[in-house]
């Protein structure tokens, strides 16, 4: 096996190992943050991103817009929060070491 030299990465010291583009909802928090725990780079999707209630529980993405515009915000604030959802969740499992991408 070779070693594996680190690379410089957004001001961090990481191995050459991405993590990510398995598809929408699938390279989630929870893969990325794990993976930069390892020292590597995680990627999340924020598409369609997963976001919880207080109790941990899947938000269900429902549209209840009338217009394609309104359906179309309703799409936009879900990707958002999602988002920032898995961001939280990769930044808290990382524990400092790796990147989030």
């Amino acid at each position: 096996m070779k070693p594996l030299n680190p690379i410089l990465l957004s001001g961090r010291e990481v191995l050459p190992l991405v993590e990510g583009g398995k598809g929408v909802a699938v390279s989630n928090g929870e893969s990325s943050g794990a993976w930069a725990a390892a020292g590597g780079v995680g990627t999340f999707s924020g598409v369609n991103a997963d976001s919880f209630d207080a109790d941990g529980r899947p938000i269900p993405q429902t549209y209840y817009g009338k217009t394609r515009r309104e359906r179309h915000g309703e799409l936009v604030a879900y990707g958002i929060r999602g988002g920032i959802t898995q961001a939280r969740i990769a930044h808290e499992l990382a524990g400092g070491e790796g990147r989030i991408h």
